[in-house]
């Protein structure tokens, strides 16, 4: 589902890309910032910082730029951290057909957690000016909590005894729990049953008990990105009539999984088409398919399950001929 506009608008990609990093004028390592996750890791400034500036350039096919039926282009870099609520614009100058450039800062108490960098192209169309006409393709994001630069994140597993935690003290009998709505999503693995911390820790050495080991594992994993999913679809909000990105893990679950809900469809369109359904209402029978399937893709339960069926027949065929 596109958004339609009543003017012309660019059809080309619009590119946005981090050139430089300064920590209070002192340049980040090139190895902290990666083009191809389009994420900023800052987890490794150590001391108290006052001001990051980062150098941003925007890029548009200067074909289309030049002949299109629009006048006066220019381009705004804007930051939103969702944590503080903190917005800014910045007017980026042109450095020839297609391409802007500039600075955008973030200060010291505005910013955490993650911030996102995004670019606009704006134009007089029709004889009126300040119309949208292009959107950086993809955004990127100042991460505080990144090590390494890159967007998927490991789910951090803690082993509590559910009888005396009092958060998992009414999911005694549950051999795992997902607490989603943690800053963090925070897998808890239930210690009080007896046996289960030995198996998923590699007690027994057998050829059976690696296989149930593995089939647990791949099953919690299933049962962790069905709850993630759901998670991050509500934690989905639509400003002006256009659905926004909810950030941080959220905006990651959805991302690597919303290609296996709508084939063909940019992210931006599968969200839209997946947010549009839920509020119009419609049977989600399809999509909780949809969702059980991309579940399974991600715990590799697909394989898992048919690796295990296959060791199962073979161990079967060797107790038969013993």
């Amino acid at each position: 589902m596109k958004t339609a506009f009543p003017y012309p608008i660019l059809a080309g990609e619009v590119s946005l890309a981090a050139d430089e990093v300064r920590v209070d004028n002192i340049p980040l390592h090139l190895n902290l910032i990666s083009d191809k996750e389009r994420v900023i890791a800052l987890h490794a400034i150590r001391r108290d910082w006052n001001e990051i500036r980062i150098k941003v350039s925007v890029t548009a096919d200067p074909d289309e730029m030049g002949s299109g039926p629009w006048n006066s282009p220019s381009c705004l870099a804007f930051l939103k951290n969702r944590t503080t609520n903190v917005r800014h614009s910045f007017r980026l100058h042109g450095e020839g057909a297609g391409r802007w450039a500039g600075e955008i800062e973030l200060h010291r108490g505005d910013h955490v957690g993650r911030t996102e960098i995004d670019a606009c192209l704006v134009a007089e169309v029709g004889g009126v000016e300040g119309r949208l006409i292009g959107r950086a393709a993809e955004v990127w994001s100042a991460d505080f909590e990144a090590k390494q630069p890159k967007r998927q994140r490991n789910i951090k597993m803690l082993w509590r005894d559910f009888v005396e935690h009092p958060f998992l003290k009414d999911f005694r009998d549950d051999p795992w729990v997902l607490d989603a709505e943690a800053g963090e999503p925070i897998l808890y693995l239930n210690a009080s049953l007896e046996g289960f911390r030995s198996l998923l820790d590699g007690g027994g050495s057998g050829a059976e008990h690696k296989l149930v080991r593995e089939v647990m594992a791949t099953q919690i994993a299933s049962e962790a990105w069905t709850a993630m999913f759901n998670t991050a679809l509500y934690a989905v909000e639509t400003e002006d009539g256009e659905v926004q990105w909810p950030g941080g893990w959220q905006e990651d679950v959805l991302r690597r999984m919303l290609p296996d809900f709508f084939q063909g469809m940019s992210p931006d369109e599968a969200l839209a088409e997946l947010v549009g359904r839920r509020v119009r209402g419609e049977n989600g029978s399809h999509l909780h398919a949809r969702l059980m399937h991309s579940s399974s893709i991600h715990s590799r339960k697909q394989k898992t399950v048919a690796g295990t069926v296959r060791a199962l027949t073979r161990l079967a065929d060797e107790d038969g001929k013993a």
